[in-house]
């Protein structure tokens, strides 16, 4: 309900006496909205520049925010064309982050809160960890300046209408999805179909729905990726909280080509609607400072009896995204392979360098075979939209210390392809996504992947070339589903090419990670790249883990059966006085 106050007519009224009686109507109404659950809060004025503040702003401004927002706050500094998304444009006064109305202009408390906590999922970064707060309050107030097109001390024509958003339901806290019903995530679910929100955001939520869309300055821009919720701007510091998800349905992102849905969708059914996407967010241990998940550095490969089965629907690999330590994982679970966590970031040290690349991790599983000899890799990776250029193919690798033998204690090659005294063993699947088209809906079979493997190894940067030596990878499964992109590798644990990594049970490996988006021209050293972790294989159990327990409970049951007939022996003949207690030694 939108409550619109009537300017007075009587042309002998003063400014003074407006204003006193807006303020009048506008305290009354507030007071009785207060009263009514569910109602829009009365309009009321945005915060007025606080023209003390300027000058202090403007310091701060030009140190730390022109390099991406430009110097008359158009989003075109010096760094903006290198990011995605761009920064933002100031001039027309659109902010995402808001407590107001679509369209109006945020409070001075909105405000503060994006720049204190950044926006992640962008190159915005968390100021509060480097800058005052009287420090943030005063840029603030500098950057309603640089709005040309709306003026924050127009009380008359800029009111803005703070937005009701309701209160959690279900008064769950961190990590919010445990106390949750199932049925009102199902409700979540058939309102999001409803609504169609899957147009932009991808059947499962991934934001591969529209590969199309841009911004209010023509700019391209993606819908969140709700199964990464760290990621959702203005998030940050409590990144599970439906809230976030209520706050973006009611207001909408100004600027982009999210609306609001408060017309279309009440209260009670946004929360719902939050409670479903909420439940797509793996939960995770998150680093205070990057806001990303903790990265898992030790991956383990688990030991299989048999041959491991080549197949990533089996069973034998279903495990969740979750952090086990944070949620149970069911028994069946628990045998299998945990999908590790490894984070990822643009390659920006020489040549096509990367700033804003489209993925931002891995998962990473793994089992091996002794009597097979083999070991395999599922990678998995979120990405909206997949290439339809085969010049550009999509791609991801795997890099290992060729000379894994030669190396001392940490010592490791060069992270980018290696270096000249230490040599790496690149195994790359280069894969195009068949009969796929990213405009198509969301297909729940998903796409099979036409893939190709090539061995190189690398000396560095110009020094990567393909193996003398017969490849002995294999990738045996792939497919993209649904934003999701899976490919299982599969090699011997031992070879004879003198550049592969030959790879023993139980001690730590390093092993790093690159992946090309295809659709972005990516290629080369323009790719995602992580630093090196660590693999291990688990060894199998002992063949006396089996056969040791039984025996051992065997013998503490007769232990303890001896023990009773000994007792019930002991007293019968006090019974019988076959013996006596001053007749036992002292």
């Amino acid at each position: 309900m939108n409550f619109r106050l009537l300017k007075p007519k009587h042309m002998g009224m003063t400014m003074t006496n407006n204003n006193y009686i807006k303020r009048l109507i506008l305290s009354f109404l507030a007071v009785a909205l207060f009263a009514v659950p569910g109602a829009a809060l009365a309009e009321q004025a945005p915060d007025a520049i606080k023209k003390d503040l300027l000058e202090e702003g403007k310091k701060v401004y030009f140190k730390r925010c022109v390099w991406c927002h430009g110097v008359e706050g158009g989003g075109d500094g010096p760094s903006a064309d290198r990011l995605f998304t761009r920064p933002r444009n100031f001039i027309q006064g659109t902010f995402k982050i808001r407590t107001t109305d679509s369209g109006e202009l945020p409070m001075e408390a909105d405000l503060i809160k994006t720049v204190k906590n950044g926006l992640p999922g962008s190159a915005m970064p968390a100021w509060g960890e480097f800058l005052s707060n009287d420090e943030i309050v005063a840029a603030v107030n500098f950057v309603k300046t640089l709005v040309q097109d709306r003026d924050f001390n127009d009380t008359e024509d800029e009111e803005v209408t703070i937005q009701d958003f309701g209160t959690n339901p279900w008064g769950t806290k961190g990590p919010y999805h445990l106390g949750v019903p199932q049925a009102d995530i199902d409700v979540g679910k058939e309102i999001f179909m409803k609504n169609k929100c899957f147009e932009c955001h991808g059947g499962e939520g991934r934001g591969d729905g529209n590969p199309t869309m841009k911004d209010d300055w023509g700019f391209p821009i993606v819908a969140a990726d709700w199964q990464q919720c760290w990621n959702f701007r203005g998030s940050r510091r409590n990144h599970y909280d439906p809230f976030n998800v209520v706050r973006t349905i009611s207001t909408g992102l100004n600027g982009t080509p999210m609306p609001n849905f408060k017309d279309q969708i009440n209260v009670e059914d946004r929360w719902k609607i939050a409670a479903f996407v909420n439940s797509l967010c793996p939960r995770k241990n998150i680093d205070r400072l990057t806001n990303k998940p903790v990265p898992d550095f030790l991956i383990q490969s688990v030991y299989t009896e048999g041959n491991v089965v080549g197949k990533i629907d089996d069973p034998s690999w279903a495990s969740p995204d979750t952090d086990y330590r944070i949620v149970d994982l069911s028994e069946e679970q628990a045998e299998n392979p945990l999908k590790h966590y490894i984070a990822m970031a643009g390659q920006i040290t020489r040549g096509k360098r990367n700033f804003d690349p489209k993925t931002d991790n891995l998962w990473i599983s793994s089992r091996w075979s002794a009597e097979e000899g083999a070991i395999y890799y599922l990678v998995e990776y979120h990405q909206r939209f997949m290439s339809d250029d085969p010049e550009f193919p999509d791609a991801v690798a795997i890099q290992w210390p060729a000379k894994l033998q030669d190396l001392f204690g940490a010592e490791k090659p060069y992270f980018i392809f290696g270096d000249s005294k230490k040599p790496v063993d690149i195994w790359k699947a280069s894969f195009m996504a068949k009969d796929y088209s990213a405009t198509a809906a969301p297909n729940e079979k998903g796409y099979q992947l036409d893939v190709s493997v090539t061995e190189t190894v690398g000396n560095g940067f110009d020094a990567i070339a393909d193996k003398e030596s017969e490849g002995k990878v294999e990738v045996v499964d792939s497919i993209y589903h649904q934003g999701r992109v899976k490919v299982m590798f599969k090699r011997s644990l031992k070879t004879e090419g003198e550049f592969d990594v030959q790879i023993p049970s139980e001690q730590f490996i390093p092993v790093a990670f690159m992946q090309w988006s295809g659709r972005d021209k990516e290629h080369d050293e323009h790719m995602a790249i992580s630093t090196w972790y660590y693999t291990i294989l688990k060894p199998a159990l002992p063949a006396s883990l089996y056969y040791m327990p039984p025996i051992i409970a065997a013998i503490f049951i007769c232990f303890q059966g001896w023990l009773v007939w000994m007792t019930k022996r002991t007293r019968k003949m006090y019974d019988e006085g076959k013996a006596r207690r001053d007749e036992l030694p002292k």
